[in-house]
């Protein structure tokens, strides 16, 4: 996230503090393990998360900025990881609870229209689907659905490398979903999905996560 999507884990730092939460990011983590166990490197994951338990220990929520981060850290309890399991929460529920708590504002400039794209590992892994739709809703945009039933992408981890012809398949009917919705502006909350929608889509979308478009109206209302 931090090489590639760094504007994501710097606005949530932001939106936790503003929030009142003291943020905490331990110099000795490291990758959730996540694509090592969907190759199978149940090793390697079993290994990363060790590594992870130990770096998180005594803290919490532990906030993931991807959701394939965090539907993962919540499996956790398979690898000798009940209690970072118990604590590890998306960034959008966090930040979704600290709009509806009056932590943070709820922002009245009408933005536009935002097509929603659901991530495998928010909607169908941890049910995870009002809290990017109420952020979006109190940053001002009005929200569009694209597909009722959350198909996948085609990203799904490695999916794209394992399987490319379908991952591509997959990719181009969501992008045709989103065409259809007629906005140009769409929220993803997992960098697989929003590489998958950009190469899909074209330079004529945009494509990002909801607490970096909140950020952004909250900075440009001055809010």
């Amino acid at each position: 996230m931090d090489p590639w999507f760094g504007g994501v884990n710097r606005a949530a730092e932001v939106l936790l503090t503003r929030g009142g939460y003291e943020v905490v990011s331990p110099s000795n983590q490291t990758c959730c393990g996540a694509l090592a166990a969907h190759e199978g490197a149940m090793p390697e994951a079993a290994r990363l998360a060790a590594r992870n338990v130990i770096a998180f220990e005594g803290l919490s929520p532990v906030v993931a900025t991807a959701a394939g981060c965090s539907a993962h850290l919540r499996e956790y309890g398979h690898l000798g990881g009940e209690e970072l399991a118990a604590n590890a929460r998306d960034v959008t529920e966090i930040v979704a609870e600290l709009i509806e708590t009056g932590r943070l504002p709820r922002l009245d400039r009408p933005r536009g229209p935002i097509a929603v794209q659901d991530p495998c590992h928010l909607r169908h892994a941890q049910r995870i689907m009002a809290a990017p739709r109420s952020i979006l809703t109190a940053a001002g945009y009005t929200t569009v659905e694209i597909d009722p039933d959350g198909i996948c992408c085609g990203a799904a981890g490695i999916y794209s490398l394992l399987r490319p012809q379908a991952s591509a398949e997959l990719g181009r009917r969501k992008g045709d979903q989103v065409r259809a919705s007629g906005a140009r502006l769409v929220a993803s909350a997992n960098p697989g999905c929003e590489l998958q929608l950009r190469s899909h889509l074209g330079d004529a979308y945009r494509i990002a996560h909801p607490i970096e478009l909140y950020l952004e109206a909250l900075t440009d209302q001055g809010a």
